[in-house]
């Protein structure tokens, strides 16, 4: 691609005859990582053929930033991961129809726009059975729907679409843990008494009546006094007990919760001591770089959802500058939460690839190895990851490091621990890239015998995985070898 004539013109050429996807994405607001609320999103299916085409007009959609009931300004974290994790909004306690009143809002894409609003309910088990719930338009930036509990697995989609003079210029776009869509997703939980509550409260109160009206007026006089004596001593007593009962029960309550509280206070300041031991620990392995001060970085990191976002979309190919904004946001991303640790060994593993020049690259890779080698990531965000492949991946950076320092041996240590320990919890196509650098290990050590036999091994397991070309690619250099 290069630039053509004119604002947002570019020039490709040598495509060959065939269909192609054309994806657009402008970082307009740098408040935020690219493909957040602000920005610009498209993607345009194309054909070439010997004819052409010569143009290509390609709309941008703004990006809408949702306002409420969740803000997608940041990583809406458990929202599109799991429909365990979702929002629950939960109806009315007396409610005779149930249904949870839900407030949506956004902020306005363009004057003038119209916004086209639908709820989907999705089945969690099989997204691809799909109802459409309802489907509106309105010029205001805010509605108020009113939906029954979800059915079943059910979950509810919410979309918003703008529209202006019949052309797309604003779409929803939501992230999490990872994963983005272009919906906003929660459930509606029944917490309405059921129906027949009503139903057998209204029919005992009637008893009741009926019981009253018919046997009390035919009593003797002397018998009605009595009676009415015995009801009102009952009500006495039960209302003594009663009260008697809420005083020791609130008694014993204020005691539980004095000493649920005492247990709090001491668990969290033995938490926040073992955060300060932590931070110390990795501050010392892992200073702070000396440009530290002079960048500012706009990424907030508190959860896996928000370190990913800002790994996807922090700028490349400036001068530096974008690595050294996500550098900066992960790092305090593990000073904030230590004791988070998909935030911590995610953080680690993804700060390898950033900011080659800084000075502290190997001890920060081997203190994120030895304290997350048991790690066991998140897989609801990845549909063909396995627990230990975080772990795969400090492995694989520390050994890379090992290996620059001409620390070969113990490069192939680390290794060989994460297949004989973790191998279990680690994907195939990780292991065979575990393998591959076990190779190179004792290639650059000169055991090149040794190198052949392992890649040679690793071609047997793993050469039907993604990664079996490049196995058979390190073998082929292996034998050009002298």
């Amino acid at each position: 691609m290069r630039r053509g004539d004119g604002p947002g013109a570019w020039v490709l050429e040598g495509l060959e005859p065939g269909r192609y996807r054309l994806h657009v994405s402008i970082d307009e607001n740098p408040a935020n990582p690219r493909r957040f609320p602000g920005d610009y999103e498209a993607q345009l299916r194309f054909e070439v053929t010997e004819r052409g085409p010569e143009r290509l007009t390609v709309d941008m959609v703004r990006l809408i930033h949702l306002t409420h009931p969740g803000d997608n300004g940041r990583a809406l974290d458990g929202v599109l991961t799991s429909c365990a994790t979702q929002p629950v909004f939960e109806t009315p306690r007396h409610s005779w129809g149930p249904t949870a009143r839900i407030e949506f809002a956004w902020e306005p894409v363009v004057p003038g726009a119209e916004y086209q609003v639908s709820i989907t309910a999705v089945s969690c088990s099989q997204p691809d059975r799909q109802r459409e719930i309802l489907r509106m338009m309105t010029g205001a930036t805010a509605v108020g729907l009113a939906l029954p509990p979800s059915a079943g697995d059910e979950q509810y989609y919410f979309w918003i679409a703008a529209w202006r003079d019949g052309r797309l210029v604003g779409d929803l776009y939501t992230h999490d843990g990872g994963v983005h869509s272009w919906n906003y997703r929660f459930q509606v939980r029944n917490a309405s008494l059921p129906r027949w509550a009503y139903v057998a409260a209204g029919g005992l109160l009637l008893l009741l009546v009926v019981g009253a009206v018919r046997f009390l007026p035919a009593a003797e006089p002397a018998r009605r006094r009595r009676l009415a004596l015995r009801a009102l001593a009952l009500v006495l007593v039960g209302g003594l007990a009663g009260g008697a009962y809420y005083v020791v029960h609130d008694r014993v309550e204020e005691r539980e919760r004095r000493r649920a509280e005492e247990e709090r206070t001491q668990s969290e300041a033995e938490r926040q001591a073992r955060q300060r031991e932590m931070i110390a620990a990795f501050v010392s392995a892992a200073p702070r770089p000396s440009w530290w001060a002079s960048v500012q970085t706009p990424y907030h990191v508190d959860n896996v959802g928000d370190l990913l976002a800002a790994w996807q979309g922090f700028p490349r190919g400036d001068d530096g500058l974008g690595e050294r904004q996500f550098f900066k946001a992960a790092y305090r991303g593990i000073v904030d939460h230590p004791d988070d640790e998909h935030v911590v060994a995610t953080a680690i593993d993804l700060l390898y690839w950033v900011v080659d020049d800084y000075p502290h690259r190997l001890p920060l890779a081997q203190w994120g190895y030895e304290h997350y080698f048991q790690h066991r990531q998140r897989t609801d965000n990845c549909v063909n990851c396995l627990p230990g492949d975080r772990t795969q991946g400090l492995t694989q950076n520390l050994s890379r490091l090992l290996m620059a320092a001409g620390r070969h041996d113990e490069a192939i240590a680390v290794c060989r621990r994460l297949i004989d320990e973790r191998g279990a919890d680690v994907s195939p196509y990780k292991l065979a890239e575990t393998w591959d650098r076990i190779a190179w290990a004792h290639w650059e050590k000169g055991e090149r015998d040794r190198a052949r036999e392992v890649i040679r091994e690793a071609i047997a397991k793993y050469g039907t995985t993604v990664r079996g070309d490049d196995l058979r690619r390190t073998l082929a250099t292996f034998e050009r070898a002298p």
